[in-house]
């Protein structure tokens, strides 16, 4: 058969294979439209594009797309916002428990629907309409903390960083740090971290040193005694991202010793087989306590110790073993937390608000200074405080809005071991520091913080974000301002 042209005959097989193309191209369009065409599943929500983040229609709002931006969301699922009002209680601090359960659900149905002649601007049905309302204790004064000094070694370029962690325990305290530097070649500058540590209320003292950190970790025991004043009680010596989450409780746990007589106090790692490899000893980053008697012991036969092969907490444990009678004073709040790569239970245990943290930016990820930043509201007293809200889900303020598989019971002291075992340990290594301990939850879903800011009336807000690459991400954002 012979299909005729102006320019003269095809064959049949040139017509069939101009149709089937013809053909394809309407069915590959077909399938395109039906793959974006609308659907009712709230999980499968047609999806737009808004400077280079995908929102879907679930999303009844405008979000600041700066902050998603910030918070490294490319795809938004949905969007949640919620008023929290801070109710401060009068009553004594242990009166108020760490776990308390709120009758409302943190996840509302209902959404505030003005009528349209009461919108001034975009209709924002993202906020859940009735707010919460959550106790607190009372929070404490900022402490007079002049009796106690700080060491660290560390570099100029860290240091600057790290004020950003030092300005929430040790601003406006009268507490000094000493910092003992290798020479700055970094470009940073001396003055500059100087100037940014007077801005920020902190009371920072540089020392540059011409030695490698180990050495430099050790001469923090003569520039600390040399530089004692009449008021100095207890000098504790830090890494650079030693944390304290609230000055007023160190200044009261430090109160019921007796900075008389020489002490050593600290805390040893979570992990027996840490404790199996570097002794009995104050772990580091946990921080090294040493009352003004043991410090100046320490000064007396520092040129011994020197010369020892022990490094850095080891080499003062040693000293302080070998050359005097003192004995190490475990204070079990006090955290190395060698723990690693997922450090939740702890966070989210319930327990007494830890006096150190430490590793959070290296064997795990947890922004402290962020988790922190309610504490301008509230107070370090509201720190992981942890509300159970009607609808299962809990809040630990600061860290995380988690809803578990199975629901711990309301005297369950159980944390949740959801790190990694590190050099051989198993459960039991870490009964001695953490225990009573419970599996890791794998049915457990989290919201964890992102992000925490102060605005310019005092209120603080929160985003808590729950990932998915694949439907694209949660957020939850709480707003907290006073009652």
């Amino acid at each position: 058969m012979i299909f005729q042209s102006r320019e003269g005959a095809f064959p049949t097989s040139w017509a069939w294979k101009k149709m089937m193309r013809f053909v394809i191209i309407i069915l590959a369009v077909t399938l395109f439209a039906v793959m974006l065409w609308p659907s009712s599943s709230g999980h499968n929500s047609p999806l737009h594009a808004q400077s280079n983040i995908t929102i879907s229609s679930r999303v009844k709002c405008d979000p600041d797309v700066n902050m998603l931006r910030k918070m490294d969301i490319a795809k938004l699922a949905k969007y949640t916002r919620r008023e929290i009002l801070v109710d401060f209680s009068e009553e004594d601090l242990p009166m108020l428990p760490m776990t308390q359960h709120v009758n409302q659900p943190v996840f509302g149905e209902k959404y505030n629907q003005p009528k349209k002649d009461e919108i001034e601007g975009p209709l924002d049905r993202c906020s859940v309409a009735t707010p919460l309302t959550i106790r607190v204790p009372k929070p404490p004064k900022v402490p007079d903390a002049s009796h106690i000094d700080f060491g660290v070694a560390t570099t100029v370029s860290r240091l600057n960083e790290s004020l950003d962690q030092f300005v929430h325990w040790a601003g406006y305290t009268r507490t000094r740090i000493f910092a003992l530097i290798e020479p700055d070649e970094s470009g940073v500058g001396v003055q500059s971290v100087r100037a940014k540590a007077d801005a920020l209320g902190v009371n920072l003292h540089i020392t540059e040193a011409d030695d490698d950190y180990l050495h430099r970790y050790f001469a923090l025991i003569p520039l600390l005694e040399n530089n004692l004043r009449e008021s100095t009680q207890w000098s504790i010596i830090i890494d650079d991202d030693t944390f304290f989450p609230s000055m007023p409780a160190l200044v009261d746990a430090l109160a019921a010793y007796d900075h008389t007589k020489p002490m050593y106090i600290g805390g040893v790692s979570e992990g027996v087989p840490q404790i199996a490899v570097f002794g009995l000893i104050a772990f580091g980053g946990a921080g090294v306590i040493l009352s003004r008697p043991l410090l100046s012991d320490l000064t007396t036969v520092y040129d011994e110790c020197e010369r020892m092969t022990f490094t850095g907490d080891r080499r003062i444990a040693n000293c302080i073993y070998q050359y005097t009678t003192t004995r190490m004073t475990v204070d079990h709040r006090f955290h190395q937390l060698d723990l690693m790569r997922d450090a939740s239970g702890f966070f989210e245990s319930g327990r007494e608000l830890p006096l150190s943290v430490h590793h959070w930016k290296s064997w795990f990820q947890a922004d402290i200074p962020k988790l922190s930043v309610i504490s301008e509201l509230c107070g370090p007293t509201c720190l992981l405080r942890r509300y159970i809200f009607s609808d299962g889900w809990m809040l630990t303020n600061g860290y995380s809005v988690v809803k578990y598989g199975w629901t711990p019971g309301p005297k369950d002291l159980s944390m949740e071991m959801t790190w990694e075992p590190h050099n051989g340990a198993n459960v039991e290594s870490y009964l001695h520091e953490l225990g009573p301990l419970r599996p890791k939850d794998y049915e457990k879903v989290s919201y964890l913080l992102a992000d925490s800011v102060v605005e310019e009336d005092g209120s603080v807000r929160q985003w808590y974000v729950m990932r998915d690459p694949d439907t694209g991400d949660e957020v939850l954002e709480l707003s907290w301002r006073k009652r």
